[in-house]
């Protein structure tokens, strides 16, 4: 009696190039064809997609505003002098306002990539005249805190690769290993680094304006400037964790250098 696998089916493997296509196959599409279906899946389910952009949207958007809101408050203060003469002097914390429009980018960028997620999944699915998943966008939602987790966790993954030659799962496990029982101070580090890194990025690609060329060229030159950086700042926690975990020692972390070499 043959074995059952226990596992998934394996999908069938892909036809060598240039077969031609069979039944239900996707044919390929010109320029105009891509840009005509385009128009075509949003206007035939615009309300499916409309809705999917107002569950990201809306919940995400109004954290942002209230952020904003509550960020460049205006505290007021009035003086009544001896003289009868009264005064009102406005202030406004200035670290707070910056604080609170970097929370604010950082809520627009991840607005971006669920909406660019969902949207993608949702043009998928009626390309293939399924309907279109609204509740995917709550999925998409959902996954934020578990895609945090995993960025955090896997965090030093490439400095475990690069220093101890550890492949693929490997490094994975590895940079899991290392930030587990740390990962409040992992997750400081790497989110006040990518928050400079916005910074920097935005101020820098604002100069350009609407002039497209000088846009890119300070855009290039963000990137430039935050790339070492954001790398350094890696390689600097994979060994602070090292050093926390395993008490690592300048000879050790030389001979591992040197052995991959």
């Amino acid at each position: 009696m043959a074995d059952v696998p226990s596992g998934p089916i394996p999908p069938p493997p892909p036809p060598p190039e240039g077969t031609p296509p069979g039944p239900g196959s996707l044919r390929p599409r010109t320029l105009g064809e891509i840009l005509s279906a385009a128009f075509e899946i949003y206007k035939n389910n615009a309300q499916g997609l409309i809705v999917i952009v107002a569950i990201i949207v809306v919940p995400l958007s109004l954290i942002s505003a209230l952020v904003l809101h509550y960020a460049v408050t205006t505290s007021t203060t009035t003086t009544h002098t001896a003289g009868g003469l009264t005064y009102t002097v406005s202030t406004r914390s200035v670290g707070a306002a910056i604080f609170g429009g970097i929370i604010a980018a950082a809520i627009g960028i991840i607005i971006g990539a669920l909406l660019q997620a969902a949207i993608i999944r949702a043009g998928a699915q009626a390309t293939i005249g399924d309907p279109v998943d609204v509740a995917v966008a709550v999925g998409f939602i959902l996954l934020v805190i578990p895609g945090i987790l995993a960025l955090i966790y896997f965090s030093v993954s490439i400095p475990s690769l690069v220093v101890e030659n550890r492949r693929g799962t490997q490094a994975m496990s590895r940079s899991a290993n290392l930030v587990s029982g740390n990962f409040w101070h992992a997750f400081g580090v790497i989110i006040v680094a990518y928050l400079i890194v916005a910074v920097i990025g935005g101020l820098l690609g604002a100069i350009g304006g609407n002039n497209w060329v000088i846009r890119w060229i300070f855009n290039a030159i963000a990137q430039i400037i935050t790339t070492p950086f954001s790398a350094l700042v890696s390689v600097l926690l994979y060994l602070d964790l090292r050093a926390r975990k395993e008490a690592l020692t300048t000879d050790v972390l030389r001979s591992e250098l040197a052995s991959g070499m």
